[in-house]
């Protein structure tokens, strides 16, 4: 279903807290990729995605918020090999980036929260590099998306939703 970019805003700040100051907030930062999708593709969608699809997800370069080693590369990874590297890792990663460690156990107990996704990268320094731009790629809800998966909360009868900048009809995947 085609949908405003304010009505994306208002489903964005239903979730999400610019305002607070604290180290782990990057709300804002998220604002700003919502803005900067919005200016790059000009139309928004709202879906609902299912498992497989979500783990195809591409996240952008991640080394965890004043953390010491990095949980994704400059290339890019999706959803699924994130989790994949994550289990293998999970103890000193805790240790070495607790911030993006807390988060990702915190929203563990959390209810699943739309996500925010566009059909091409945007041009930050995180997305810079990833080499896989004509899919859906992260704007909004990475440690959601590493932690729902980590922790079984992505089952197969779950739909979560979505909010998509560009037609996401030209995805290569199929999207429930």
């Amino acid at each position: 279903m085609k949908v405003q970019f304010e009505e994306v805003l208002k489903q964005f700040y239903l979730y999400n807290n610019i305002e607070e100051k604290h180290v782990e907030n990057t709300n804002g930062e998220a604002q700003s990729n919502l803005v900067l999708a919005n200016e790059l593709l000009g139309e928004w969608y709202k879906v609902f995605l299912k498992r497989k699809d979500i783990l195809q997800v591409i996240l952008p370069w991640h080394i965890g918020e004043g953390g010491k080693m990095e949980l994704i590369p400059k290339l890019g990874g999706n959803v699924e090999e994130v989790v994949r590297k994550l289990q293998n890792i999970k103890e000193f990663y805790e240790q070495e980036n607790p911030i993006c460690w807390s988060k990702i156990s915190l929203l563990s107990k959390m209810s699943l929260t739309p996500i925010y996704l566009s059909t091409k990268a945007i041009d930050t320094e995180d997305y810079k590099y990833v080499n896989r731009k004509e899919r859906l790629i992260h704007l909004d809800g990475l440690h959601r998306m590493v932690s729902w998966e980590l922790n079984n909360l992505l089952t197969e009868d779950v739909s979560v939703e979505a909010y998509i900048a560009g037609a996401y009809e030209d995805i290569v995947f199929e999207l429930s």
